[in-house]
This record gives structure tokens, sequence and C-alpha cells, in this order.
């Protein structure tokens, strides 16, 4: 056995020897093939470096070919078109020429004679674009494209020989360039090849010198590859080991533990990670950042990413971070999630990390609980009424206590001292007060040296303020006060009794009666006030029964009031009486009065007698019929009013005022006179019909505006009949009334109330609808009408402007039929050229009479106003409203310094700019009320002056050219 075992231990040592023999061989030829297929490598990398580095060369050259050829083409290109961006293209194309010039420069910096063909070339580029290009663009204005510099035929072509014979000088030397580059790749590509034909032999007999040596040294590798298996064996036998052991540890630690795969984004979680959230582990696998993302909130997320990335970084060496992930349930766990990357690649990328979690939900939960203690402890310091100061006593070399200092205040200390806070804390009193009284250093030095709690007041004449102080001592030598200023109270306390005195005298002499009673209502007390609206003498009073004293009636009936001071003994509060009530003095006089009466209580709040206040409201109560009366009259017309018609119209509705007729009416073109002439005059309408109504209906009729064009009229035992009657008499009134030239119209609708079955508001609706028919029957003839009314008083106050407006019409007419205008849009711009300057009615003449230059500012602005005015009144009518926009706009500039609006370019209407125009054109060659006419030549000159700033470019000379026939 043991001649066996030693010849085992020898072939196991022979083995050794013949596996160490063939590794050194094995070795040996690797590092000597190693050696040259390095050495082969190295010469062919550096070969194919130059010839990346010629093919380089030679790409940099065909890129400049191709820059200076862009150059060329973008030169003809702006010559031909005057497209800027051909000047932007060869701007680019410059500064691409010189990078890849400089670079070309740096790539042959070892060649001298490229070095001067590139020289050369640099010289001759500047040359080209200094005497051929920049001469060639100047042909072109920069700003309109159109050719500026007029050089003879010859010159140009002159340009052209120069620009061609330098562009043939730089292609001859990039040709230089190229062809030399091209030479010297074919001699390194033959190099190359040369080098790689050997790195293929070597490759070919390598392997199989290698293979005979690995052959015999087999037996060696085997014996190794044996031991290093037993040696595995024995590694996974130890690891498991302490696999086993540091689960145990993690399992009794409750830590959920993960493994995070950066590049790939996934994670390997255990079974309590999983559980910290009330999960399985399958119900969450896949694991994903995604799944802790979508598990974590968000804010604590965005925390935990920037952690994790200074961690990357290496600014951290661990990574932790306090995160709340939810429950499967719903509720927000705090988890504490840390971990360290474990794995970095070549660049310290970090590849994978491994971590773990727990829940710190009650250590959170405890730290937020005292936080909020702490700040409900705060808050309830600093919101204390009083102030608060925690102080330390001072003692002389007798122990005598002879100062304090302040350690601590609240924030109502500076409210009760008026010392600042941040001055006081730290400070000895005696350095913030100069005179301290020694009762503060008695007092407070007995409680901080004995600790018994003590209150005093104490004043401060260096503070001016008497203190209530509360003090005790939370541990020896030191002492708490709470100090409440009560000088205000103090103070009060004596204005209180200087105040009862001063009652009294008032009540004496006070304008209200005043009269006391006890608790048995007997008379106590009378001020003269009292005495003369009873009637009474105070001692004659005094002592009799209220109610003896102080007679009164209620009400239209002059039935007996009840006696206030019974009424607030009995309820044991106060009590006012009704605002009819009447007081019988003594000698028979009657006044009316307001009064009221309120219990007079003790300290135990019982009831010891009453007061009772009272004045004269006689003259009050006219007063408020006059105001009542205001209250029910509309201040425009004065006629009733729509509360007035509320109230009234249930009066009215009731058996005795059968049949009740209801009118309702509503006054045409209220709108049309404000747009016109103005509120003032819309005001004038308004008290014109209500004037014809008030003169026209009868005298128990009721009239009543209930809004503001509309009025109601209440015909009591009024039949259809009459009905029709009283609203013919008022069409017929109301025809020979006019404003402005404009003769009023009222629209009316009646419906008659047979019996008290009908509904009120059922037979207003029948009277509405009855107007509303009328009116709409009406209404759009008479604004026409009203219109042409204006117009022709317009005409009629400047006899220039009719023909003008003629003018401006069939111009306007004939620019929409030649851009293509449809026929009724043609009728519309005639019209809008009619009315266009409608809008003025409603100026001052004074003004218009005007020119620009003599108006003043507050002139100018009303006369532009006229645009605006114009456009009201014919939006008015639907058969107007669409040109009434170009009325609006027709005072518009091209350049936006036109009015009302500031409207430039395209966001002017377009019929706004052919009124525009015919207006213009009209008003210089036509009568002018302000200046002479010109000429049709000078007017056209005129008008292309304007174009770009006051008109349409394209627009005008379309006028020009196609309307007026002008070339």
């Amino acid at each position: 056995m043991e001649n066996k075992e030693g010849e085992f231990s020898i072939k196991e040592h022979s083995i050794t020897r013949r596996f160490i023999i063939g590794l050194v061989l094995i070795l040996a030829a690797l590092l000597v093939i190693g050696y040259i297929k390095m050495s082969l490598t190295t010469r062919a990398i550096e070969t194919n470096r130059k010839l990346s580095h010629t093919y380089e060369v030679i790409t940099e050259t065909k890129s400049l070919m191709r820059t200076f050829l862009n150059i060329r083409i973008a030169e003809r290109g702006y010559l031909l078109t005057g497209d800027r961006r051909y000047l932007q293209e060869i701007g680019v194309s410059s500064y691409s020429f010189d990078q890849h010039h400089i670079k070309l420069s740096i790539l042959t910096r070892g060649d001298e004679v490229q070095q001067q063909r590139l020289k050369d070339l640099k010289d001759t580029f500047n040359e080209l674009i200094v005497q051929a290009v920049q001469p060639m663009l100047a042909f072109r204005d920069t700003l309109t494209g159109e050719v500026t510099v007029h050089i003879e035929e010859e010159e140009l072509n002159q340009l052209m020989e120069i620009s061609k014979s330098l562009s043939l000088e730089l292609e001859s030397i990039l040709d230089q360039i190229e062809t030399t580059e091209y030479e010297l790749l074919a001699i390194r590509q033959q190099e190359v090849d040369f080098w790689y034909l050997l790195d293929r032999i070597i490759t070919f007999l390598g392997p199989i010198f290698i293979i005979l040596i690995t052959f015999f040294a087999g037996r060696g590798a085997v014996v190794r590859l044996d031991r290093y298996r037993r040696q595995q064996e024995r590694d996974q036998r130890e690891l498991r080991s302490a696999r086993d052991r540091f689960a145990s540890v993690i399992k009794g630690s409750n830590l959920g533990t993960w493994e995070w795969n950066i590049v790939t984004g996934t994670v390997q979680v255990n079974d309590s990670w999983a559980s910290l959230l009330g999960y399985t582990k399958e119900e969450l696998e896949p694991v994903t950042i995604e799944t802790f993302k979508r598990l974590t909130e968000p804010e604590d997320f965005a925390r935990s990413i920037a952690l994790l990335e200074q961690h990357f970084r290496g600014e951290m060496d661990f990574y932790s971070c306090d995160v709340r992930m939810q429950h499967k349930d719903g509720h927000w766990v705090w988890i504490l999630d840390r971990g360290q990357v474990i794995t970095w690649d070549e660049q310290h990328n970090p590849l994978i990390m491994t971590g773990t979690h727990a829940d710190i939900s009650k250590r959170v939960a405890d730290a937020q609980a005292l936080a909020r203690s702490e700040e409900e402890n705060r808050k309830i310091f600093e919101s204390m009424n009083q102030g608060f100061a925690y102080s330390q006593i001072l003692l002389d070399e007798n122990g005598v206590p002879n100062d304090y200092r302040i350690l601590r205040v609240n924030q109502n200390f500076e409210a009760q001292t008026g010392l600042e806070n941040k001055n006081s804390v730290g400070k000895r009193i005696t350095e913030l007060i100069d005179v301290v009284e020694p009762i503060w250093f008695e007092n407070n030095g007995k409680v901080a040296l004995t600790g018994e709690s003590m209150t005093f007041e104490a004043y401060n004449a260096g503070l001016h303020r008497l203190f209530r102080i509360s003090s005790f001592s939370p541990e020896h030598g030191y002492f708490v006060m709470i100090i409440d200023d009560i000088t205000q109270q103090k103070e009060t306390e004596a204005q209180l009794i200087y105040e009862k005195n001063l009652f009294e005298t008032t009540l004496l002499s006070v304008g209200d009666g005043v009269i006391s009673t006890d608790a048995q209502g007997n008379v106590q007390f009378m001020n003269k006030a009292a005495e003369t609206l009873t009637g009474w003498n105070a001692e004659e009073a005094k002592g009799r029964r209220f109610e003896e004293v102080f007679k009164i009636l209620c009400g239209k009936d002059r039935q007996a009031c009840p006696d206030p001071v019974r009424q607030v003994l009995e309820q044991k509060r106060a009590i006012e009486l009704a605002d009819d009530t009447i007081l019988i003095a003594r000698d028979g006089f009657e006044r009316y009065i307001n009064d009221s009466a309120a219990p007079i209580l003790d300290a135990r709040m019982q009831i010891t007698g009453v007061v009772l206040v009272f004045r004269d409201s006689t003259e009050q109560r006219k007063k408020q019929r006059e105001i009542l009366s205001l209250s029910f009259t509309d201040p425009l017309t004065r006629l009733n009013n729509r509360r007035y018609y509320d109230q009234v119209k249930q009066e009215l509705d009731t058996e005795p005022y059968y049949p009740l007729t209801l009118v309702v009416a509503d006054v045409n073109g209220l709108k049309l006179t404000n747009d016109a002439f103005g509120h003032e005059a819309g005001d004038e309408l308004l008290r014109k019909v209500a004037e014809v109504m008030r003169k026209t209906c009868r005298e128990d009729d009721i009239i009543s505006r209930i809004g503001g064009d509309e009025f109601v009229l209440l015909l009591p035992q009024t039949d259809a009949l009459h009905a029709q009657t009283i609203v013919k008499r008022l069409n017929a009134a109301l025809q020979r009334e006019h404003i402005k030239g404009i003769q009023v119209s009222v629209s009316f609708g009646y419906a008659v109330k047979e019996e008290d079955g009908d509904h009120f508001e059922d037979t207003f609706k029948m009277a509405e609808d009855v107007m509303y028919q009328n009116k709409l029957a009406s209404s759009l003839s008479f604004k026409k009408q009203v219109i042409s009314s204006l117009l022709e008083r317009l005409f009629s106050q400047d006899p220039t402007l009719e023909e003008h407006s003629r003018k401006v019409a069939e111009l306007a007419a004939s620019f929409a039929h030649v851009l293509g205008y449809q026929e009724h849009q043609i009728q519309e711009m005639r019209l809008a050229g009619t009315y266009h300057d409608l809008g003025k009615i409603a100026i001052s003449p004074a003004i218009i009479n005007k020119s620009s230059k003599e108006m003043t500012r507050s002139e100018l602005l009303e006369f532009k106003r006229h645009a605006e005015i114009g456009y009201n009144i014919l939006r008015s009518v639907g058969e107007y409203a669409p040109f009434s926009e170009a009325v609006l706009h027709h005072h518009e500039r091209w350049d936006g310094n036109g009015y009302p609006q500031g409207l430039k370019h395209e966001d002017i209407p377009q019929e706004a700019q052919i009124l525009a125009i015919a207006n213009i054109y009209a008003d210089l060659v036509g009568p002018r009320l302000h200046g002479t006419s010109v000429s049709e030549e000078e007017a056209v000159t005129l008008l292309r002056e304007r174009k770009n700033t006051q008109f349409n470019p394209v627009l005008i000379e379309t006028f020009i050219t196609k309307v007026l026939n002008k070339a």
C-alpha cells in the first residue's frame, strides 16, 4: 500500500514536471510568435495609418474642389437671380474652403512640396474672391436684388475671363496635390500587402508549432485541470456555506436585497424585498428599474436618482436614500434604500449594483410625531398673548439680587415690553433699561433662589409701563416671567369711572328722551328731552307707573301698544317699538317716535330695571315718504320705474280694474340715435316719448319705463276697442315729434286681461309679442329711412361731400369689378363709397370745417371717431352690415399708422383698402373743402409716392393701370 502510494506520488511529480516543461515551451513559443506577429502588426498598422492619412488628404482635396465648385455655382446663381440665399451659400462655402484648407495644411505639414502647393492654392483662391467673385456680386443690389452697378459688357467678360483663369489655376493645383497623393497611396498599399502576407505565413506556421508542444504537455495540463476542478469544488462548498450564513443574517434582519444590472435595467430581488410592500416576488416579476419608479413617490424617486448619479460620479462611497414606496393596499411605506456599485467597466461606468431595503416607517413616524410636537409647542410659545422671558438672576458680592440676564424670549415679548427681541437676548436688564425699580430684582430673585412662584404688579419708569408679572423658577438661579402690559387696562379702569360720570351728565343733556324704571316698572329717571316729549316733569313722574307717563298708540288703527317696559321685564331682552308708534303727550299732542327698551343688569346679570330711549321721528317719516316716492320714479323721464310697476301691477290685477289693458311700447332707433348723435340725443328721445305719453294718456292710466327703451302702460277698466284708440292717438302725437331731424317712432303692442282667471304674465307676453311683430315689420325700413335722412343732412352741411361720395362710390365699384368681385359685392362696394363718410353726421361742423393741421389734439381724436360711428350706424341694418367693416377700416394705413385700430398689411380687409384708395384719389382730383384739387397725373404721382406706406403697392398699381387706365 505504501509502495503504491509512493508510485502515485512519483507519477504525480513526473506529470507535474512535464506540465511545467510543456508550459514553459508553449510560453516561449507563444512569446516568439507573439513578438514576430506584434512586429508585423505594428509595421502593418503604421503602414495602414499612413495609408489612411493619404486617403484623408485625398478626401480633403476633393472636399476643397467641391467647395470651390459650390462657390462658382452660387456666384452664377446670385448673378442670374439675385436670390440672397446664394450670398449665404457663398459665405458658408468660403468658410468651408478655409476649414478644409487648414485641415489639409495640418495633414501635409511634413511635406514641403505639398505645403508650397497649398500656399499657392490659398493665394490663388483669395485672388479669385477679390478680383472676380466680389466684383461680379456687386452687380446685384443687396436690398432689392436689382442691378445697380452698370459695367460695360467687355468689363463683365473680362471679369469672367479672370474668374475662369484663376479657377483653372486652382483646379491645376488641386490636381497636382491629388496626383501626388494617389502615387503615394499606391506605394503604401504595396507595403501593407507585403506585411499582411508575412503575417498570414506566421499565423499558419505558429499554431502547428504550438500544437506539437501542447500535445507533449497535455498530461500535465490534465493534471493541472483536475487539481483546479477539486479546488473549485472546495471553493463552491465554502461559498455556499458563506451564502447560507449571509441569507440567515438577511432573513433574521428582515432586509430586502436587490441586485441591479444597470446596463439592462433588470433587478433581482428577494422575497423580503417584495413582502415589505405586501407583494410576493412572483407578483412583481419581472422586476426592473421601472418597477421601482412605479412604486416610488415621484418626488422621492427624483431625489433617489440624483443621489445615485452622485454615487456613480464617485462623490459618495455609498448610496443611501429614504423613499416612500406604495404598499399593495395603497398606503405609503418609508424604505431606507442603500447600496453600492460592485462592478465597473474600463471607463469606470457602473455595471452591477447591489443593495438592501429596510422598513423605517416607524422610525419616520416617530420622528414626524416628535417634529409635530416640537412645532406645536413652539407655536403655543410664540402665539402667547403675554410676553415670555427666561432669565438668569445675577447677585452682588453679598448674594443680593441686583440684576438678571435675559436668555430667551417669545415673539410677544417685544409687543408687551417695547424692547426689541434681537437686542434683548443675552443682555442684562440694566443694559437695556436705564431705570429698573428694585421690586424687579427682589421678587424675581426670591422666585429664582427659593423656587416659590409669585404674581405681582410692577411699574417701570424706563419703559413707562405697568406690568402684571407671573414668575416661576424651572431650576435654581433661573426664573421665567409671563408678562402682561396692563398700562392700558389701568387707564381704561380710570376712564370707565370718568365715563360713568360723563354718561350721567350726557343723559341729562342728550337730544333723545331717556326714561329708566326699576324692576317693578316705576319711573326712576327722566332727562330733559323725555320731559319735553312726554309733557311730564321728572320730579312729578318719579315713582309713577311707566304706562301712566308714557302713553303710546300703534299703526293706522291707533290701537294701544303693549307696554315696552313690561315686555322687557317678561322677555328679559331688549326690544324695539314699531316704526308707526305714536306718543300721546300729557297735553294731548301726538308725534311719531322711534324707541328701544333694554334691561339694566347688575353684576350677577339680574334685571334691576329698564331703560327706554326714544326720539321724535315725525320729520324723519316725512323724508322717508319723499325718498320712497323718488325710489319709484325713473330719474330720466320722471315716469314710474320698474320697481313701481312691479308693485302696482299686483294691486291692479284684481276684479275692480278689469278689463285691464297692457300696452307694451318699444322706442325705435334708440341705439341708432346714440351711435349717430351721442347718448344725450338718445336721452332726449326717451324724454320726448315720455312727455307725449304723459300728455296723451288719461289721468288714471299708469305709465312706467321698465327698461332702456321699453315702456308699459297699464290701462284699468279699458277694453280692446278703447286701447286701440289710445294707441292710435299716441302714434299720431309721436309722428309730430322729431329729434335731430329724425321722426320719433315707437312700436306698440297691447293685450287685455278680462278676468281673474287669466295670468297677468301671459297677458304681458301677448302684448310683448304683438309689439315685436310690429317692430320687426317697421324696424328695417325705419332704420334705412333714418340712415338716408342722416346722409341727406350731411350732404346739406357740405355740398362738396355729395359729389365726393358719388365719385368714391363709382371708383370703388370699378375697382371691385377689376379685381373680379361678384356683382352683389360690387354693389356693396358702391354703397360703401356712398356711405363711407356717414359717421361725420355726429361730428361738430366746426371740427369738420377745419383742416387736420388746424385741429387740436382732442378735436383730431373726435374727428377720427367718424369711421367707428359710421360703422355702428350701418351695421344696425342687416343689408348694410356686409360693407360696414370696409367703412370702419378705410382710414387704416399699410404701414400700421392709420386708425381706428392701427391695422397693417394684410390685416386690413381688402374692401377697406379699395375704399381707402378710391377715397384718397377722389379727394385729390375732386372739389376739396381744404386746399385745391390736383390734376389726374399729379394725383397718380401722389398715389405712387404713398405705396408701401399708406397703401398696398400691388393694389395701387392695379388701380392706376386698370381702373384709371394710366400707364
